[in-house]
């Protein structure tokens, strides 16, 4: 009897601590998503750039950084969906800011929420589907607005929320520093004499100004990181949640943002979580969509059905191996893909009638400082072999470019025309093939300067 007793009361205290137990194993994910803002803005990366991001630096320090990170499309929506769905640009449909998704596809909140997990958003959507985030005040979302303002009550009061109905919780908070206008931010932090141009770039006044009045509104980015961890130490869920830090795209100048180019597809990713991942720089290659497969995974859940696959063997150090290759698309009336492996990027650019143009940047009549910033390269370059050089490598483009990542990071030296590679651009074409029809994506072209949106046009089919 006393036995019995004993067994009783046993079970009775295992009931008891279970549900504790379970709720330790299953963390808290916090995602702070920038707004185009490029691998090289950071100081962690050093790229020799002229940065302030001490808080993103800190983290870098205290988790894994990628270094080989992409998003398929160098584009606000298609980056977007595929961070949320796990979905290629192919796979969604969506190519371009103008373009829905082909289907009701599940994302992140579905996954999540499966899971048990209460998801929330604040800050910049930009992102198309039937089942959406709840929204959380604090953080503006119109990217283009002149005076973005943020505070954290909003994304406490939610984690508050999740607490109180006893749920892990994911909270993307989606900044919209540092699109244009780049109106936040001091940018006196950044004196002209002090900014460092990049090599890919045409030196002018103009130029270096945007650059400035962009890595203003990047520090001011590094104040919502740092009160974004702040916010967890002093709730005390530092410890069980899986931060992760992303940059988005690539800045909004030329051969950045709506480009294939590193400047416009490679981005900072960094991921900590206190405790159970130890701090460390990989060179496994990565993408958007491996995120959502990623949170799964850590979260307990099988699978999804994405284009991505989970990152946590990475995470945890077992292994630097992950994709052979990355995947990029452009598709705005001119039309790209690209693969990129740890060492080489392998550009296609089918012969189409009409050289890349995006509108956005290259209106002549546009006031946005980008714009005038590429009207000053063309300018200089009537007088400048190479800044004309520089202006040629945006419009006008060789069928392949191959560039050796590791030793070229800003692709200055396409080796496509040398003979000792050939053999590598055959190689890597045969596997852009391959990847193009599993994936069953096709060129897809138009006149630029008529078309808006890209996934609509004349195919081009010959492979």
């Amino acid at each position: 009897m006393i036995k019995s007793k004993r067994l009783l009361a046993g079970a009775v205290l295992a009931a008891l601590f279970a549900v504790p137990v379970i709720a330790e194993e299953k963390p808290n994910f916090v995602i702070v998503l920038a707004d185009d803002v490029s691998w090289s803005s950071f100081g962690c990366v050093d790229a020799g750039l002229y940065t302030r991001t001490p808080n993103i630096d800190k983290l870098a320090a205290q988790g894994v950084r990628f270094t080989n990170f992409s998003c398929s499309a160098a584009i606000c929506a298609p980056t977007r969906h595929e961070l949320y769905t796990g979905l290629l640009p192919p796979s969604s449909r969506v190519y371009s800011n103008g373009n829905k998704p082909a289907g009701d596809y599940k994302n992140i909140v579905n996954y999540l929420g499966d899971l048990g997990y209460k998801v929330g958003l604040t800050g910049k959507t930009h992102f198309n589907t039937k089942t959406m985030f709840q929204k959380v005040p604090g953080f503006t979302g119109n990217a283009n607005d002149n005076a973005p303002n943020w505070e954290m009550s909003g994304v406490q009061q939610f984690i508050e929320t999740s607490q109180a109905e006893d749920k892990p919780f994911c909270m993307v908070v989606a900044s919209v520093h540092a699109h244009h206008p780049w109106t936040i931010g001091d940018a006196s932090n950044f004196p002209l004499e002090k900014i460092v141009v990049p090599p890919n770039m045409v030196d002018t006044p103009i130029t270096r100004e945007a650059l400035a009045r962009h890595a203003a509104e990047v520090e001011d980015l590094d104040h919502q990181v740092g009160a974004t961890m702040q916010l967890l130490d002093d709730m005390k869920l530092a410890e069980n949640t899986v931060f992760i830090f992303l940059s988005e795209q690539g800045t909004a100048l030329p051969n950045g943002k709506w480009s294939v180019y590193d400047y416009g597809t490679k981005a900072l990713c960094l991921v900590r979580w206190p405790g159970k991942l130890e701090p460390a720089v990989t060179d496994a290659v990565a993408m958007y969509c491996d995120i959502v497969p990623t949170l799964v995974d850590i979260a307990g859940g099988e699978a999804p059905a994405t284009d991505g696959k989970s990152l946590f063997p990475v995470l945890k150090g077992k292994t630097s191996d992950h994709r052979e290759h990355a995947y990029l698309v452009h598709q705005s009336g001119y039309t790209q893909r690209a693969i990129r492996n740890k060492e080489y990027k392998l550009i296609w650019s089918p012969e189409q009638e009409n050289d890349y143009y995006v509108t956005t940047i290259m209106n002549s009549n546009s006031a946005k400082l980008f714009a005038k910033a590429w009207r000053e390269w063309v300018e200089t370059a009537k007088t400048d072999p190479d800044a004309q050089a520089k202006v040629d490598r945006v419009v006008k483009h060789p069928e392949f470019e191959l560039y050796n990542i590791k030793n070229d990071p800003w692709e200055l030296d396409n080796l496509a025309n040398n003979p000792e590679y050939f053999q590598k651009v055959e190689e890597m074409h045969a596997q852009l093939k391959a990847d193009m029809e599993k994936l069953n994506d096709s060129f897809q072209t138009a006149d630029p300067k008529k078309k808006k949106t890209g996934n609509k046009g004349k195919k081009k089919n010959d492979q």
